[in-house]
């Protein structure tokens, strides 16, 4: 049986970190939902953490921490999609107040 490196457990435990952060952006976004009627879309924050989760075991699969096409890609689109969504839902909170 394999062990796991330290960059592994590294890449893992920095996962956790990321997917709570953006699970609080998810919940914020589900509030004013709540609070306004609004539709967020708040569901949609799983998106990016999904993605930082196939990202993170990828590289930890492959045992590095970056220069790998197919991590980088995902890596890139997660983050691509977080700051739309993210740009989005600060729009919508602060448009015409």
């Amino acid at each position: 049986m394999n062990t796991l490196s330290p960059n592994q457990i590294l890449l893992i435990y920095a996962w956790f970190p990321l997917s709570v952060m953006i699970f609080l952006l998810l919940l914020i976004a589900r509030f004013y939902q709540n609070l306004t009627g609004e539709n967020t879309r708040y569901y949609l924050f799983a998106v990016p953490i999904v993605i930082f989760g196939v990202a993170a075991a990828h590289y930890a699969n492959i045992d590095r921490v970056m220069g790998d096409p197919a991590g980088d890609l995902l890596l890139f689109l997660g983050g691509l999609v977080l700051g739309y969504l993210s740009i989005r839902l600060y729009r919508q909170m602060t448009e015409g107040r």
